[in-house]
């Protein structure tokens, strides 16, 4: 029945920092038969695009310890993302969620996966830690309303 749905009540917003690693991708999800002789049906299953936005950038160890600790507090529950090349002015940010411009109500899509590159850290003898560090994590965003 229309009208039975609640729509999604988001609280957060993704830091700023962590929203500047991210591009976005436009899908239309659609049903596709294929047949032996070469045609297809296609039938859309949407009639808008659906955002995706998805991790490009190799994390610092602060933002990597950021986003693990966001994403681990928002398992299933949808947070205010801001694309923001799309705001106004360009690439600004809201912490409150209150400003509309640029903003989706989202939710992670899939699973949290990371590769380490320590091939780039350099050990200090004196600090005896390692520098350099950095992650590569695979992850996505899903726009939900």
């Amino acid at each position: 029945m229309p009208g039975n749905l609640i729509p999604a009540q988001p609280t957060d917003v993704m830091p700023a920092r962590l929203s500047r690693a991210f591009h976005e991708e436009l899908h239309l999800e659609a049903d596709l038969n294929q047949y032996p002789d070469g045609s297809s049906d296609r039938n859309a299953l949407a009639q808008n695009n659906r955002r995706y936005f998805t991790m490009q950038q190799t994390l610092s160890p602060d933002d990597w310890q950021t986003l693990r600790q966001f994403f681990y507090n928002h398992q299933g529950r949808p947070f205010y993302f801001y694309n923001l090349r799309e705001t106004v002015p360009p690439f600004s940010w809201d912490a409150t969620g209150q400003n509309p411009i640029g903003r989706y109500t989202v939710a992670f899509d899939g699973t949290w996966s990371e590769t380490y590159n320590a091939h780039r850290a350099q050990y200090d003898p004196v600090s005896k830690v390692m520098k350099g560090f950095a992650a590569d994590v695979s992850l996505g965003l899903r726009e939900i309303t």
